[in-house]
């Protein structure tokens, strides 16, 4: 056998004890994270936002993204929201699908009765096959609007001061 020497040893015991405090000494030093450390203002509250959704509705799961994301936006305290609803899966506003898509309508019921102005696009419901009297009201506080077209709708609100929301679903849902 082979002896090995102290200062061998001990050189050893070092390397190791270095290697092992290495991520503890790197996620205290900001110098191994470009721009150091991001700022915190996860808690700050907006007040008084001003916001139009476009709210591009291929798959069912695109309305029940948008219904998450309106939520989010208007749990800031004086927000005024604007959904404007487009895409084939427009049809399921219809009043004759409302069994089928319940949950997802009463959702979307439940924020227009909280004062959300929810608008369908006039082009997708004409492409659907549907008339504006064919579609739910959702609210009889605010009821649902059937608009001209969801690109001169949403350019008439951000002449009022409305910002453009465009929520991201994925492209299509997971099977």
């Amino acid at each position: 056998m082979k002896k090995i020497s102290s200062v061998t040893m001990l050189l050893s015991l070092a390397s190791v004890l270095l290697l092992t405090q290495m991520p503890a000494l790197a996620s205290d030093d900001d110098s191994f994270a470009p721009g150091g450390t991001a700022i915190d203002h996860s808690t700050e509250q907006f007040h008084n936002l001003k916001v139009v959704m476009d709210l591009k509705a291929h798959y069912t799961s695109d309305v029940s993204f948008g219904l998450m994301v309106a939520k989010r936006i208007t749990a800031y305290p004086g927000t005024k929201l604007i959904v404007v609803i487009e895409g084939p899966e427009v049809a399921m506003f219809a009043k004759k699908n409302y069994l089928d898509h319940q949950g997802a309508v009463d959702g979307w019921a439940d924020l227009a009765n909280k004062g959300i102005q929810v608008e369908f696009c006039g082009n997708s419901v004409h492409g659907a096959g549907l008339k504006p009297q064919d579609m739910d009201g959702l609210s009889d506080s605010t009821p649902a609007v059937v608009n001209p077209g969801a690109y001169p709708t949403i350019a008439h609100y951000e002449q009022l001061g409305y910002a453009l929301a465009l929520p991201s679903p994925q492209d299509k849902p997971a099977q």
